[in-house]
This record gives C-alpha cells, structure tokens and sequence, in this order.
C-alpha cells in the first residue's frame, strides 16, 4: 500500500535533530543564521556548513537577515504581519478562496473581515479581474496562496495593491522548491512552511520574507516579545514524527492498514489528526511563540541540503509521467499553472469516497486534502467561490512516490474511470 504523503526528511536529519535538542543555544543567534541562510539562498549563502561550526551545530555570529524573519510558523508571521500593519479594526481582507482555516482565522482574530476570491481550476488562484471586483472601499490587505505546488507571476495583483494602499501577502507554503524561488518581488511579505509534510521539512517553522523594512522591524519588535518555544517541544516533535515516518515507510504502512481495517478502525482519520502542526491546540495562544534553538539548528541544517532541488524534479517528473496516462491530463488541479512541481498531484471525482475506496483496492492510499478549507463569505458579500467550495468537497489527492515505475502508474491511472472523472465547474 502507497501511503498519501511521505515526510521530506531523512534519518540522519532526524538523528541530527533529536542531537540538537540536547545542546544548548541561543534561540537569537540560531534565528539571525537562518535569516541570512535563507535570504542568501540556502547553499549559495557565503557561509558553508564547516562555516557554521565544524558539526554544522554552532550558529554563525553576525547579522544580515536580508529581509527575513523567522518564524515558528506561516500562522505565527501571518499573525505578526496583520499585527505590525495595524489595520482598522472592520477592514476587509481578500483572500484566495481556498486555504488553511487557521488562516482566516487568525484574520478574524485581527477583527478583520475575510472576503474569498474564487480561484481558477486550471491556476489554482483567482483571476486578475476577480480581485479587483471582489475589492470595497474597506478592502486593506490580500492574502494570496499558492496551491498544490503550483505557482504563477502576481504582478497585476501586486500593481493593483501597490496602487490600492493595500498590504499583500503572498503564501508560500505549499510551493517552496529550493533556493532559487524567494517569493514574488511585488508582495509585501512572503511566507514559506518548513512543517511536517513541507518540502525539506524541519518538522516546524517558517521563513517570512519582508520587503517593507518599516514593517520588518515593526513584526521583530512583536516577535521579540513572545516566549521562545519550550526546550523539550522540538524533542517531542521529533520523536512523534520519527514514529510517523516509520509508520509510513510502505511495507510498514500495508500492515497498518491492514490492522486497522480488521479492527474496523479508520486508519485515515487518526494519520490526519497527528500530522497537523497545530491540531488540537488553541491557536492564538500556541502560535505565539518564538521557534527554540533546535527548531532553528534544523531548519538551517535543511537550507543547506544540496538535494532539494533534484528531489522536487523527481517528484514532479513522476507526477507528470502519472498525468499523461489519465483520462484528461487538463484535469488536474493546476494544469494551467506555469510552475507546478507537484506537492501534491490532485484531481477532481464526483464521489471522492467512491474512487478513493477503489484506489486503495488497488494499493494506492489516495486522501482528501482535509487540511484545507473554503474560507466562508461574510454575510454582505454575495459572490460565491463555487470551484473553491467544488475542490474541497470533491478533491482527490493521489499517492506518488519518485521512482515509481510505469507499470505501477498504468496500474493507478487505469484506477481513475473515464466516466467517473468529475470536471471543475465553470465561472
């Protein structure tokens, strides 16, 4: 059994982090590395690891952050950007209608008011038309996402907000593939994910890339005022996603399986709620925290892979070898896309339950995208984001792993029947 999603993390970043957590360190210093690290381009950072102390633990001295500031998570900068603006309370916020509930949450949690701008099928964000339309004179702020592992040029989003006063923040999460790519030059803030299922995960934290340095040192000096993430938070996280990663490994994971359906229990559901980063927590509170010295050894450790680049062409190389052999390639969320690299390879079915149970029949444990949400319309907002609410009701996310060989993708294609491929609804 193909499990739905493997963890971009190798032992010996694992050993390296449960190490790191027993060292001492200092939470300012490990945060100042990895600002610079990350703003100079990971591998291409004029530091190299022998740089950082000869067993790559000990933090480089020095500043030049270049823009960046690290976080705990892309909810805790979010949270710290929507605080540095200071918006009036009322003020609307465009979103990109599909994304993390935590996400407008937080914006709720500003006394902000989220709007959903649908997104396109084919792009996975919202038309530049749509932007503007959805905009009222209480519109301050754009929330924008970038979906799936897709990604596409925001510049007439970002002229429009230029020209509007508004504040534009550009999400990241999902679409980071390297050092090449640090968000686009016209957004106010970029946020990238370094949490558990991310691409070169470090089990948590987050890199905002700030481009207004007023707003820069406004969201430092809030950072600076909340506590530093507890010493044995990272050991724990580590150790539950040590236990993960040897659940998932495949021979493993078909036992699981197994198991679970003999004892009638939904093996999907429990995998779901322990990989969420903030599951079962009170958010505000919990997100209010600095990352610790062993969060941010490892996230500087997973900068510096040289890997990342060549394990995302991997990934996307077999997820394109698998969208050939569908019945309607065009299909696939975010086929119109000028990059996707496929953090995910999703397509749309009329009876998601239906295919994934055939799926799994045929050893491919294909899941919902139950992390993401439709963000609902306020009540004086009409417009609807109807491929938004059609994506999160009737998405199905399909299992790839690099390598897979083409007699194991005919054997998972052949899975999605023509006459049930469930198209996108139109505008």
């Amino acid at each position: 059994m193909y499990p739905p999603k493997s963890f971009d993390i190798g032992w010996p970043d694992l050993a390296y982090g449960l190490a790191a957590c027993g060292r001492d360190g200092d939470a300012d210093r490990w945060a100042a590395t990895v600002e610079r690290r990350f703003g100079d381009g990971g591998t291409k950072g004029p530091e190299s690891a022998a740089g950082s102390g000869a067993n790559g633990w000990e933090p480089a001295a020095g500043g030049g952050a270049n823009g960046c500031l690290a976080a705990l998570s892309v909810r805790s900068a979010l949270d710290l950007a929507l605080a540095a603006a200071a918006l009036p309370r009322g003020s609307e916020v465009l979103m990109s209608a599909v994304t993390i509930p935590d996400m407008w949450r937080i914006v709720v949690g500003h006394g902000l008011v989220p709007v959903p701008v649908d997104v396109d099928a084919g792009t996975l964000l919202p038309a530049a038309a749509q932007w503007a339309a959805a905009a009222t004179p209480r519109t301050r702020a754009v929330v924008v996402a970038h979906l799936f592992g897709t990604r596409a040029p925001l510049d007439s989003l970002a002229e429009l907000a230029a020209r509007r006063g508004w504040l534009l923040v550009e999400d990241c999460a999902q679409a980071y593939d390297g050092p090449d790519f640090r968000g686009s030059p016209g957004a106010d803030v970029s946020l990238f994910s370094f949490g558990p299922i991310k691409t070169a995960t470090a089990l948590g934290g987050a890199v905002a890339v700030v481009r207004n340095p007023g707003l820069l040192a406004t969201m430092r000096a809030l950072h600076q005022e909340w506590p530093v993430q507890g010493p044995g938070d990272q050991a724990r996280r580590i150790a539950k996603y040590t236990a993960l990663a040897l659940l998932t490994a495949r021979p493993v994971y078909t036992g699981a399986v197994t198991a679970a359906g003999l004892l009638g229990r939904d093996h999907e559901g429990g995998l779901q709620e322990r990989v969420g980063a903030f599951a079962g927590t009170d958010l505000m509170p919990a997100i209010r925290h600095r990352p610790g010295p062993a969060l941010l050894a490892l996230l500087d450790r997973r900068l510096r892979a040289a890997d990342t680049v060549r394990a995302v062409a991997r990934r996307a190389a077999v997820a394109r070898r698998l969208v050939v052999r569908l019945p309607d390639p065009s299909m696939v969320y975010g086929a119109d896309a000028p990059v996707h690299t496929f953090w995910l390879c999703a397509v749309p079915t009329p009876d998601p339950a239906a295919t994934i149970a055939r799926l799994r029949s045929a050893g491919f444990d294909a899941a919902r995208p139950t992390s993401l949400g439709a963000v609902p319309a306020p009540p004086d907002h009409q417009q609807g984001a109807r491929t938004a609410a059609h994506l999160v009701r009737h998405a199905v996310c399909l299992p790839l792993r690099p390598g897979m060989p083409d007699r194991v993708l005919d054997r998972m294609a052949a899975v999605l029947d023509p006459e049930d491929w469930g198209p996108a609804p139109g505008p």
